[in-house]
């Protein structure tokens, strides 16, 4: 794995981030998808949900649905 140290400002946002993270090049090019782990209220509110009724989605379902955003 490589490791690529970001100034601190850059590390803020990642960490303040409701979502995924797009990461561009300095011509706008994608560079790749920063994807933070979940903070403990989202997981114990995904626990919460298991075994609810209610719509249920593929992942390639989930996945068309965000890249949609």
């Amino acid at each position: 794995m490589i490791r690529i140290v970001v100034q601190a400002d850059v590390a803020d946002q990642i960490r303040r981030s409701d979502g995924q993270i797009e990461l561009v090049d300095d011509q706008g090019n994608r560079v790749g998808v920063v994807r933070r782990p979940p903070t403990e209220d989202e997981i114990k509110f995904a626990k919460s949900r298991v075994g609810s009724t209610g719509p249920k989605f593929t992942v390639d379902e989930l996945i068309a649905k965000i890249e949609a955003l």
